[in-house]
């Protein structure tokens, strides 16, 4: 088979199933993995999808532009992303505030329903809207041209009203003592308030921001709340995170090859 009817074959099937693993490709189009990554590496040049680790992911029109534009990083943000979304059943009432961890989640969510999903930013109240058997609830404000979501009084009087099972924020800081922290004041002020309406606050942290605060702090983690980052945390850390009693979840092993039964 030729390199673009392999292309083809791999772009239909993932437009179908939105990712794939190496190994299946292998099977389905009887080449070997060294062929499939290098379809993949060609695919990806083509802004077609992301490759992970594993296998790839198809880019999401609405979504892609809004990933960082480091490929490292935007891998690490989706396999955050799709982890944290394996904490969500069928019937949940979640919220889902700005950040690209909690954006990278929205592919993942297709799958999942009846869900009731209330949300500040636009791209992920679009994107899900399109998604059968949820209800997509934005919360008003002023809007932040910037993050493309609404903060400010309003926002924060909107969410008075609401309550959620699980809240997932992306948060730029986790501290020694536990603190976490974003960069932005109007985030911090949601999110601290957001906190008095869950049963469940699900923390999106990148490895590297850990023992290293932003600037605006909205509390501090407790014993039982749950923490999501990607392989590269450290051993003390983990350590650390443990002896808190908080839940640790850990990217490491999500895409390295099919999943059977």
């Amino acid at each position: 088979m030729f390199a673009l009817e392999r292309h083809r074959v791999i772009r239909n099937y993932l437009l179908e199933h939105k990712q794939v693993d190496v190994r299946t490709l292998t099977e389905l189009l009887s080449v070997s993995e060294v062929t499939i990554r290098r379809d993949l590496e060609k695919l990806e040049e083509d802004h077609f999808l992301v490759r992970t680790h594993g296998g790839a992911l198809l880019i999401d029109q609405h979504i892609e532009p809004q990933l960082n534009t480091n490929r490292d990083k935007s891998i690490e943000a989706i396999d955050i992303g799709r982890t944290a979304s394996r904490l969500i059943q069928p019937g949940d009432t979640i919220l889902l505030l700005s950040g690209m961890h909690c954006l990278a989640m929205v592919q993942a969510l297709r799958e999942i329903s009846p869900l009731i999903v209330l949300t500040n930013d636009l791209s992920i109240a679009i994107e899900l809207g399109n998604h059968k058997n949820k209800q997509v609830v934005l919360l008003g404000g002023d809007l932040s041209l910037k993050e493309m979501a609404v903060y400010g009084a309003l926002t924060l009087d909107d969410m008075k009203r609401f309550h959620v099972n699980k809240m997932f924020v992306t948060i730029d800081g986790f501290s020694e003592q536990f603190e976490l922290s974003v960069s932005s004041q109007e985030k911090a002020l949601l999110i601290r308030e957001a906190r008095h309406n869950t049963k469940e606050l699900i923390i999106l942290c990148s490895a590297e921001h850990f023992n290293r605060p932003a600037f605006y702090s909205f509390g501090t983690a407790k014993s039982g709340d749950t923490i999501i980052t990607d392989r590269k945390i450290s051993d003390s850390v983990k350590q650390q995170l443990f002896e808190a009693n908080l839940r640790l979840f850990i990217t490491i092993d999500i895409y390295e090859g099919p999943k059977h039964g």
